[in-house]
């Protein structure tokens, strides 16, 4: 009987053991659901993926893929720039979104800047998809765009109005809706 008490105290105290570190295990993995929604820009972390509304946007010179040179002042009073990283899955995710904006936005393939990082043969697919719509860049992590926009991560989208960032974020939509409103006082 004695052994059999004990046996029961023993299971006893491995359940109560295997309970907390489970409830232990639960806290972290809702702490790191936290870190990652933050991380990829989901909007409730509160992170920017570029500069917020209201910044000034750095000077910056690039050169296309069609070896044109790319600076802000080449790109006009009201540009739409996208970010896009061909290993990012919410970049291919948005870009048909963004495809079809810019293939309908005033201005056309020159007021709208689409940059792509990575090496010209990682960025192929993506560059191909975007040369229609926009002019296109292609540059290293951390590039001179990149930095002039403050982009930390993929993809960001950065609607400019006169050398100032207009409307920023993770998602299209918030700066397709501000560029719609611009639009009329623009036209």
């Amino acid at each position: 009987m004695a052994y059999l008490a004990a046996v029961a105290v023993l299971v006893g105290l491995l359940v109560v053991t295997n309970l907390i570190f489970t409830v232990g295990v639960v806290r972290r993995l809702r702490e790191h659901t936290a870190e990652l929604a933050a991380l990829r820009g989901g909007g409730s972390g509160g992170v920017d993926v570029a500069m917020p509304a209201g910044s000034s946007v750095d000077g910056f010179d690039a050169t296309s893929v069609a070896d044109l040179p790319v600076s802000l002042a080449t790109l006009g009073e009201r540009p739409l720039v996208g970010f896009f990283s061909p290993s990012c899955q919410p970049c291919k995710e948005r870009l048909p979104s963004f495809v079809e904006y810019a293939a309908t936005r005033p201005g056309g393939r020159d007021a709208v800047l689409a940059v792509t990082v990575g090496t010209r043969e990682e960025t192929a697919a993506l560059v191909e998809l975007l040369r229609p719509v926009a002019t296109v860049v292609v540059e290293a992590d951390r590039g001179p765009v990149q930095q002039a926009f403050g982009v930390t991560g993929f993809p960001a989208f950065v609607l400019v109005e006169e050398g100032v960032v207009a409307a920023s974020g993770y998602e299209l939509a918030p700066v397709v809706d501000r560029d719609a409103v611009a639009l009329p006082a623009a036209g």
